[in-house]
């Protein structure tokens, strides 16, 4: 786990700029005065959807009785273990290029990662954060504020953030899903091809069988008729 700390000159009142590497995210706070209160928008009830919003843009209500897991996992049409793959694969390649989380979001988003990598914090594991080291602190008391939730609820929670502070997730996904569907029908191509290829040599050895059981015949037939007649003659 790599760390690079940068700060301005704290004599003069210039503004710093923190920045850490964590597992390959890298996370860093908004300079001052670009960071803005992000305001949730209300849920969208399920019976407002119409039957062509894509999966993705769905509530995260499930059916009646039915896991979160079971839920996220129907919506995008992925299982949960890939779904979280696609997402940490976008959030590493996208993060400050396609997308630009809040420093909130960013230090919820890692520490749901790190909750699902390493499990719930532990204090007398971890490395003792620095007075000055603003980003682990805040970092440490997220990851800690998880507490003890499950790998797959923290899975599920980085998959719906994500969606909800990049609008550009749900159509990766969709490329995705388009992509693994295009895979599936090819792979199932190639299975009826073998199993129409199967079919052909099977009925070509039964014919081959069939033509070779004639043949044997039709020789014991002349040999018998051969015999007769030299019987016949003697």
């Amino acid at each position: 786990m790599a760390t690079e700390v940068q700060s301005g000159d704290l004599n003069n009142g210039s503004s710093s700029r923190l920045e850490v590497s964590i597992d390959g995210l890298t996370l860093s706070p908004d300079p001052e005065g670009e960071q803005e209160q992000v305001v949730e928008p209300d849920p969208v009830p399920a019976e407002q959807e119409t039957g062509d919003q894509s999966t993705a843009e769905a509530t995260d209500d499930g059916q009646e009785g039915e896991s979160a897991k079971t839920t996220i996992e129907r919506k995008w049409g992925f299982g949960l273990q890939e779904l979280y793959g696609l997402a940490l694969k976008f959030f590493k390649d996208k993060d400050g290029k396609a997308f630009h989380p809040t420093y909130e979001e960013k230090l919820r988003l890692v520490a749901l990662h790190k909750q699902v990598l390493l499990g719930p914090y532990n204090l007398d594991a971890s490395p003792e954060v620095g007075f000055f080291d603003v980003l682990g602190n805040d970092r440490r008391k997220e990851w800690a504020a998880l507490g003890n939730m499950e790998k797959e609820e923290a899975m599920v929670e980085f998959v719906k953030l994500l969606n909800k502070c990049c609008n550009l997730f749900a159509p990766y996904i969709t490329s995705h899903q388009i992509e693994k569907k295009e895979e599936e029908e090819e792979r199932q191509r190639r299975e009826d091809e073998e199993r129409e290829r199967q079919r052909r040599e099977e009925e070509r050895r039964r014919l081959e069988e069939e033509e070779r059981l004639k043949r044997e015949e039709e020789e014991r037939r002349q040999l018998d008729e051969e015999r007769l007649r030299v019987e016949q003659h003697k």
